[in-house]
């Protein structure tokens, strides 16, 4: 159960992380837009955009966002299916399920053992795929623009909660192998109680 929570919190940290691409559509058009502390805070480190840049600038962060997207919505769903097993093999849990079908243990390490190995390929995908988005045209040309105009935060690099997601990726994989042992430990006990009825 311990390790069934610890995966579920590494699904939500997943899903948490891959939302940041998702969830903006540039820092141009995002942060001014909204008014308030924001613009005043943000907003004013814009101002030299302005005219054909400022449109330049537009356009680029939508592209990029665009070229993004698909592997933004892609780590999500991951995250939310990762997020959805442990729940359910908890709920199992606490209805005693393994007891009655000790079977069922094996199943779950199986399920364990398909999800590491699916995570790996799958991290090597997400990797791939970002680095490529930030080898593009459109992300060089974005960077060189908002350099011209003295903004460091646009580099063509992966940031923080993409490597977050990534590192959460590797842990839960970690994670997914030990529930899996531990399955197998779980089966063989069960199945030594249950022989011996008598004393318990």
């Amino acid at each position: 159960a311990c390790c069934q929570m610890v995966e579920a919190l590494l699904a939500v940290l997943i899903l948490i992380c891959s939302s940041v691409s998702y969830g903006s559509t540039g820092g141009y058009t995002g942060l001014p837009s909204l008014g308030g502390i924001y613009y005043y805070q943000y907003g004013g480190a814009y101002s030299g955009l302005s005219g054909a840049d400022g449109e330049k600038a537009q356009q680029l962060d939508h592209h990029f966002y665009l070229l993004k997207l698909p592997i933004a919505r892609a780590a999500m769903a991951v995250g939310g299916c990762l997020l959805v097993l442990p729940c359910i093999l908890i709920l199992v849990g606490v209805l005693r399920l393994p007891w009655h079908f000790p079977a069922w243990l094996l199943l779950e390490c199986i399920l364990d053992i398909g999800i590491a190995i699916g995570i790996v390929p799958a991290l090597y995908y997400f990797f791939h795929f970002l680095l490529g988005v930030y080898n593009s045209s459109v992300c060089k040309e974005r960077e060189q623009l908002y350099q011209s105009k003295g903004y460091q935060g646009f580099r063509c690099s992966l940031h923080g909660a993409e490597i977050a997601a990534g590192l959460s990726g590797c842990i839960a994989v970690m994670a997914y192998l030990l529930s899996a042992g531990l399955s197998v430990r779980g089966y063989r006990t069960v199945r030594k109680l249950k022989q011996k009825p008598v004393e318990l």
